[in-house]
């Protein structure tokens, strides 16, 4: 079993097609989603944790570039360099799935990558730029 984050990018003509089953009927996986969004062209963005075998995942990447989905497999979040991180908070503001927070205990900045969904808001907040992506 691999478990991996996916985000997807998808044409306005295809907002309407059931990828999700697709993917959870034709391959097998287990689907979280963490974040989605259509906008005023109907083009759509899915990112969820997908679970499931890993051969299985590279035929769902195959089937979903031959329909016409974008489809990448997000490995690597960010990075804090906390030489330079002086704990002020900003980055939590951005984070809409939390997965960056304060310790009340010691008010020192918290990751938890599992939340993460590679969105990289936190990145352009950052006052002292401790924050970059991983990927980079």
């Amino acid at each position: 079993m691999m478990r991996t984050k996916m985000i997807l990018k998808f044409p306005n003509h295809l907002t309407n097609n059931p990828i999700t089953y697709d993917l959870i009927k034709k391959f097998d996986l287990r689907l979280n989603i963490l974040k989605a969004d259509v906008n005023y062209r109907l083009e759509g963005y899915l990112v969820f944790d997908i679970d499931g075998n890993s051969g299985k995942i590279a035929e769902a990447l195959e089937y979903l570039e031959s329909v016409g989905v974008d489809a990448d497999l997000i490995t690597n979040t960010i990075e804090i360099d906390r030489d330079i991180c002086v704990n002020c908070g900003l980055c939590t503001s951005a984070c809409s799935v939390r997965a960056l927070h304060i310790n009340r205990e010691d008010w020192k900045l918290e990751f938890t990558e599992e939340r993460c969904v590679g969105c990289n808001r936190c990145i352009d907040v950052c006052p002292t730029r401790s924050i970059t992506n991983a990927m980079w």
